[in-house]
């Protein structure tokens, strides 16, 4: 029986298994079914939404291309912006200054014709003049005929103009004039009185009278003496190298072409004379001793030489700071009323020049200078500083102004 019951239990244990087997089987099958069933049923699904979602990313893509582009123009449009905005304050300003310098020009323009006006009545006036001239001590001549007298030491411009003016247009008249013909012609173009006698015009003039031959022997002489310069002192030159000489104050043309010869050619050359090669030149060009000295050639050279030759920059700056003047104090002169101040021992033509580009003109107006005003003209002028105290120009000034020179 109990056997029986054994054999009873194991085959119910077993079907339970058996069943359980078929279940489990039955469940996996259904699954796969089910499986794949659901992904026959999505998969296209999913293929269209990978699909979409693969033209959104490129889409996508695009928009960020574009907006970097976007930001790209922006930040371009924002930079030409402030670009075109400091144009226009630039625009703005040279606008301004546009307007300042028409109303400057306007201005200048004014003050050239008044002074056009008053150099043509100056002119006309000088011209009235000539009935006082001996024209048979010195000579006749025409427009026709004219030389550039320019080329003689103390004629500028300004000079032979107002020599014109009264029908003197050749080095031979000049050559010939007498101690009356020049006391006349003093008066005459309103010029400093012993200016003529102290610039030797007629002496230059008789030497530029000379016909070629005499002139080429002339060269020949003072090119024969270069042995006499010290050249490793004063240094060499070439033409090509050539400044204008006659920017010095005191050498016109023909000593400009007299110092050629002795290929002397450039401030420089000019800066570096001793007080031996200033008589070496002087007697190798046949000049009047002295004068080198007098007429501060090598102080000239020098500041010519600092300012690399610009002599014109150097005018208009002093030219610019005429403002800084107290002529309230000084008192005001014209070129008419002009005092030769090279009386001033220690005042050379150079530093005349630009005293006068101030409107300083007279000893009266020298007299007056204040400590102060002697600091403002050594800066204004560019001078040494010192050198107007040390050279007593206010003292000889006074004196001078005492003795009233005459204020032609």
């Amino acid at each position: 029986m109990s056997t029986l019951l054994i054999l009873l239990v194991q085959t119910k244990s077993g079907a339970a298994i058996e069943i359980l087997s078929f279940l489990l089987v039955a469940a996996i099958i259904g699954y796969i079914t089910a499986w794949l069933y659901c992904k026959s049923i999505y998969v296209s699904r999913i293929k269209a939404i990978e699909s979409e979602k693969d033209e959104l990313n490129k889409h996508i893509a695009t928009l960020d291309a574009e907006n970097s582009n976007l930001q790209r123009s922006l930040h371009e449009k924002e930079n030409l912006m402030k670009h075109l905005v400091l144009e226009v304050k630039a625009l703005k300003a040279l606008h301004t200054e546009a307007v300042h310098e028409t109303d400057d020009m306007e201005l200048k323009n004014k003050r050239t014709e008044q002074l056009l006006y008053e150099k043509d009545e100056a002119l006309v006036h000088i011209a009235q003049s000539r009935h006082l001239l001996n024209y048979d001590s010195f000579g006749t001549a025409t427009e026709t005929e004219k030389d550039d007298l320019k080329m003689i030491s103390g004629i500028g411009p300004f000079i032979e103009e107002r020599l014109h003016a009264l029908d003197i247009f050749t080095f031979s008249q000049i050559s010939k004039f007498t101690t009356q013909d020049i006391n006349t012609i003093n008066d005459a173009i309103i010029y400093f009185s012993g200016r003529i006698e102290r610039d030797e015009w007629v002496a230059q003039a008789r030497e530029l009278v000379h016909d070629h031959d005499i002139r080429d022997e002339l060269f020949k002489r003072i090119s024969e003496r270069k042995a006499s310069i010290y050249y490793n002192r004063i240094g060499t030159a070439k033409k090509e190298e050539a400044d204008d000489l006659t920017i010095i104050s005191g050498i016109g043309g023909w000593i400009k072409e007299k110092l050629n010869m002795l290929d002397i050619y450039t401030f420089r050359q000019i800066s570096n004379f001793t007080r031996e090669d200033v008589v070496a030149v002087t007697e190798a060009i046949e000049y009047f001793p002295g004068r080198i000295e007098r007429d501060e050639w090598i102080l000239q050279a020098r500041e010519l030489v600092r300012i690399a030759g610009n002599k014109s920059d150097l005018l208009k700056r002093i030219r610019d700071r005429k403002g800084r003047i107290y002529f309230d104090r000084l008192g005001f002169a014209h070129k008419h009323e002009a005092n030769n101040l090279t009386l001033i021992d220690g005042l050379g033509l150079w530093v005349e020049e630009r005293l006068n580009l101030l409107g300083i003109y007279t000893f009266d107006q020298i007299s007056k200078l204040t400590h102060t005003d002697i600091e403002t003209i050594t800066e204004v002028l560019e001078i040494i500083p010192g050198r107007i105290e040390q050279d007593n120009w206010v003292g000889q000034a006074r004196e001078l102004a005492k003795k009233q020179v005459p204020i032609l």
